[in-house]
């Protein structure tokens, strides 16, 4: 699914880029997992990408490449598929789920339980984020 996703990862999150920014390195990891939304054409409008990976020496896991095609914003897609990756994490025994999202996408993570650790820094040259956390224990 990883190839899949990049288009839309490429498009949405990193579109000033070349096509290459949308690969990150822990898309191999063994135990990730990719998971997306169609619509009813086969094109996908909705990604997000997990993996365990610690935060501050605490074990968590955390998600990246979040991202919903334009159109489609607003409508619940994405949280759906966020919230659908949280309930994956926590069958595989998870308990605390990490990002650094988007400033702009503050009030998404708020509306899912997340919170706001730490104070606002830029990501060059994607912009500025926040690291948001829930606990799901």
């Amino acid at each position: 699914m990883r190839e899949e996703i990049l288009p839309l990862r490429h498009k949405v999150l990193r579109p000033n880029l070349a096509p290459e920014a949308a690969k990150y390195p822990e898309d191999s990891h063994p135990e990730i997992f990719h998971l997306a939304t169609r619509d009813d054409d086969g094109i996908i409008i909705a990604c997000v990408t997990f993996l365990p990976q610690p935060i501050d020496d605490v074990p968590g896991w955390r998600f990246r490449g979040m991202a919903t095609a334009a159109q489609h914003r607003g409508r619940g897609v994405g949280g759906l598929l966020l919230e659908a990756g949280l309930e994956e994490v926590s069958r595989r025994g998870g308990t605390l789920v990490w990002c650094n999202g988007r400033s702009a996408a503050a009030a998404f993570y708020q509306r899912h339980g997340f919170v706001i650790r730490g104070e606002e820094f830029e990501l060059p040259p994607v912009g500025w984020h926040f690291v948001f956390v829930r606990d799901l224990s």
